[in-house]
Formats: C-alpha cells, structure tokens, sequence
C-alpha cells in the first residue's frame, strides 16, 4: 500500500516539475522575443509561409488611390496627332508611350483597345496572339507592357511578328511592387514600350515576344509535385507580356473613352484601388469595358498547377462606383458574370501559367457616370494567391 501511494505522489512531482519546466521556458522564449536572434527565427517563420506564389496566411485590406495615366479620346487623340506632327517630336509626358504621329487625321470613328498576352516564366519567350480588330479599323497606337522578378531592373525584350527578326527594346521600369511570394530576395518590375512600328498591316496576327531576362529557359513547369521536384526560383523570374493595341472604327461612336491605368500593386487578400477619371466618365454611351493585365496568376500548385485550390485560387472582380458605393461583379464565382477567375494563368495555358490580360463588356456608361463621373474602383478578393495588377483599361463605347 505504501509503495503505490510513494509511486502515485512520485507521478504528481514529475508533472509538477515538467510543468514547471515548460513555464519557464515558455517565459525565456517571451523574454527573448525581442532579442535579435528571436526576430530572425520569428521573420524565418514568416518567409516560410509564402511559396511558390501563395500565402498561407492572407493579407489585411489594402488600398489605393491613382490619376489615370492616360485618357484617350477621338479629340484627344487628333490633338496629339497635330502636336507630334507640327514639332516632329512625341509630346507625351505619360508613363504610357503612345505615339499619334503617324496618325492620319482627321480620324474615321472613335476610340477603342485590344489586349492579348503570353505567359513567359521559365522561357522569356512566347508568341502573342491578337485577335479581335474589327475589319476597317486604323491602328493609333501599339505597346508592350512586360512584368518580372528581379534584384535590380533590366528591362530588355525583342518583339514583332513571329517568325520575323523583330525589334531589341531597352526601357525603365514604369514601376515596382513587392514579389509575389515567390523569392524575398526581389521585387516585381513592370516594363513598357511602343512597338507601333512592328504592328502588322492587319493589325491582328501572331506576335513573338523573346530575349525577357531568365533564370531558367527550358519551359520547366514553375512547381514540383509528388512525382518529380520544382525548378526552384532563382532570380530573375520571367512572368509575362502583353500588347495593348489602340485603335479606330467606323463602327466605334466618337464619343468613346478610354482610360489607362498603370500599377504594379501586390495583394493576397482583398484590395482596391480607385482610379481618378478626368475627363469625367461619359454617361451616355452603352457598354464598358474593362481590362485587366496581371503577374502570377494560377489554378493552384497541384499536378503542376492543373489543379484549382478552393478558397484560395478563386479571386473575384468587382468594378464600382465609389460615388454611390453600387457595384457590378464582373469575374469570379458566388455572383460574377463570369464565374472564372481573372488571376488563372490562362495567358500560360496549359504551362506556364503566372500571367492574365483578360477584358470583360459589361454594363452600360451610366453606371459609372452617376454622381459625377470622377472615378471608378476597381476591386480584388484575393485568399492567400499572390497576385500583381499591373494595367487597368476602362473602355466607355
């Protein structure tokens, strides 16, 4: 008897004393939080949760707020096409390098925009192909925006229509944001150039786009599975290119709008941005269009990113009026329009994915207009896929 009640008072001084163990420990730990190893070990932790594109853990709301960098009508267009004429130089002071010299005047119809895109992760390379110019139109203006992940910028690219020579382009970054979880090590960088001189005389046609700056050029699918391991991600990370095409029509009312914004922004959770429109939003015009060019987007990471991830890789879109908090979804599922995803890849499909140029008709001019016509939101719902926008187009017709 005396023996199991000295093994029962035994057991209860083990867990007291493990007890006791771990309450001091756990106080060290809270104690040394704000040492400098403690802030490395807790910053490790943190790097660890972002791989291969996504977060585990989503980001707060972010928010932002931009001038248009470029407002195009018929009259403006004409009125640029005059000044670059009569000085024999691009009068654009626009991070968007459009160029009306050419141009002949004065123009036949109004205004509109074409976008197409390739994907070029692991490649730095692709073919473009535009499609989509109605018959009759006249081209205005064509430029090549590019996104990558680098230490530093290098903003090289070869571009023109396939199988040709093309053209070698040097260029700045119009703009930078923070990496889409992929190596801390850089940051994204989004690049821009007129390439209205390699246009095709039918304007629409197959594109080639090459010499973007590589870590890996074998087309290796960015992820590994449980089969065979991913390429890592060594710097640079090609992401992908887009042609933005401006163009004319007979058909195309004179009143129409377009309005050019330039990111890039990162988010993996919910992000808005509203954009400022001066001239004001014309309310009496039928359709809006709206294009979105972007870096990373994905289905998921399984079977090589074939595979969708619920609740992280199903990004809404919604376009809305600040003035009068109305709202139209316009991508995504639970409500959208179309119930796809604007971030999936598909500029890539089906390898390599991580770049998106997708545009949607929706709704009519008044939508916006109401309330004055100064701006328009356009708003993300991201769950932990991250994500650059970099061009927002809004087309009023």
């Amino acid at each position: 008897m005396r023996k199991h009640r000295l093994i029962s008072i035994l057991g209860v001084l083990v867990v007291l004393a493990l007890t006791t163990m771990s309450t001091v420990e756990n106080r060290f730990m809270r104690l040394g939080s704000d040492t400098a190893s403690a802030q490395k070990a807790i910053a490790a932790t943190q790097l660890a949760t972002q791989a291969d594109g996504l977060s585990s853990i989503p980001d707060q709301e972010t928010k932002a707020q931009t001038d248009v960098d470029l407002f195009l009508d018929a009259e403006e267009v004409e009125r640029r096409a005059v000044a670059e004429q009569n000085s024999d130089t691009d009068t654009s002071t626009s991070r968007v390098p459009v160029s009306f010299k050419h141009v002949a005047l004065p123009l036949n119809g109004g205004v509109d925009h074409a976008v197409a895109g390739v994907a070029t992760r692991n490649s730095g390379q692709g073919v473009i192909r535009l499609r989509g110019i109605p018959p009759g139109s006249t081209l205005l203006s064509a430029v090549l925006v590019w996104g990558d992940i680098g230490p530093a910028p290098g903003g090289n690219v070869v571009f023109g229509p396939d199988c040709a020579t093309g053209a070698t382009f040097t260029t700045q970054p119009f703009g930078a944001t923070q990496q889409p979880c992929w190596n801390g090590q850089g940051q994204f960088f989004g690049y821009m150039v007129n390439v209205t001189g390699q246009i095709l005389p039918g304007i629409n046609g197959d594109y080639r786009v090459r010499g973007l700056r590589t870590a890996l050029a074998n087309n290796q699918c960015p992820w590994g599975d449980g089969n065979c391991a991913g390429p890592g991600n060594a710097l640079p990370l090609s992401e992908g290119a887009s042609l933005i095409v401006f163009y004319s029509n007979p058909c195309i009312p004179k009143a129409a709008q377009l309005y050019v914004s330039l990111g890039p922004r990162m988010f993996s959770g919910p992000h808005s941005v509203i954009h400022n429109t001066l001239p004001a939003i014309n309310g009496n015009l039928p359709n809006l269009k709206h294009s979105r060019i972007g870096a990373d987007g994905q289905v998921g990471v399984a079977n090589c990113g074939l595979r969708a991830i619920p609740a992280i890789t199903d990004e809404r879109t919604w376009i809305e009026n600040p003035a009068n908090n109305t709202s139209i979804q316009i991508k995504g599922d639970v409500g959208g329009l179309n119930r796809d995803s604007d971030w999936n890849g598909y500029d890539g499909e089906p390898l390599n994915k991580l770049w998106d140029s997708h545009t949607d008709i929706f709704g009519s001019g008044s939508f916006l207009a109401q309330g004055g016509g100064l701006n328009y939101r356009v708003r993300y719902l991201s769950q932990g896929d991250c994500i650059v926008w970099v061009v927002h187009i809004l087309g009023v017709r």
